[in-house]
């Protein structure tokens, strides 16, 4: 009995799964007018230069989708690196519904996506015991954009 009844839960929430991407892709398809921004953050003194692009798209006082991309380049005792990190809120109704995040540095690349429903963790890709913490973060975080954005 127990087996069916975590079966019929896997089932719902891969249901809910489905549809939260169906209102991504249409999302990512939309024409509706994406706002853009960037801010320079160097500080020569730490051997780091930083450019952050932000983009958004909010339509009938509604935020369907917020970006913050992130390119890094930081040099310590002669050594450069670069990193790359990206995270797209996605909303409906002005809730979170997913996240996703890359990460690059050198050869390696990080891709996590973050399901939710009624601001709540749903699933989430990322195998860590910091995972749910993570994801806990991330709507607090939607919830900080969503009223700087919608003041």
């Amino acid at each position: 009995m127990l087996l069916l009844v975590a079966a019929h839960a896997f089932s719902q929430d891969s249901l809910k799964i489905k549809e939260i991407d169906l209102l991504v892709k249409k999302i990512k398809q939309s024409t509706l007018p994406i706002k853009r921004d960037s801010v320079i953050l160097d500080q020569p003194e730490l051997g780091l230069k930083m450019k952050t692009y932000l983009s958004r798209i909010i339509a009938d006082k509604q935020l369907k989708k917020y970006e913050n991309f992130v390119d890094a380049t930081m040099t310590v005792d002669g050594e450069t690196k670069k990193m790359i990190t990206s995270s797209i809120f996605y909303y409906e109704k002005n809730k979170v519904i997913k996240v996703e995040e890359y990460s690059i540095e050198a050869d390696k690349k990080n891709l996590i996506d973050w399901y939710y429903s009624d601001s709540k963790p749903l699933f989430y890709t990322l195998e860590s015991d910091k995972a749910a913490d993570r994801a806990q973060l991330l709507v607090t975080m939607s919830e900080s954009i969503l009223k700087q954005l919608l003041k």
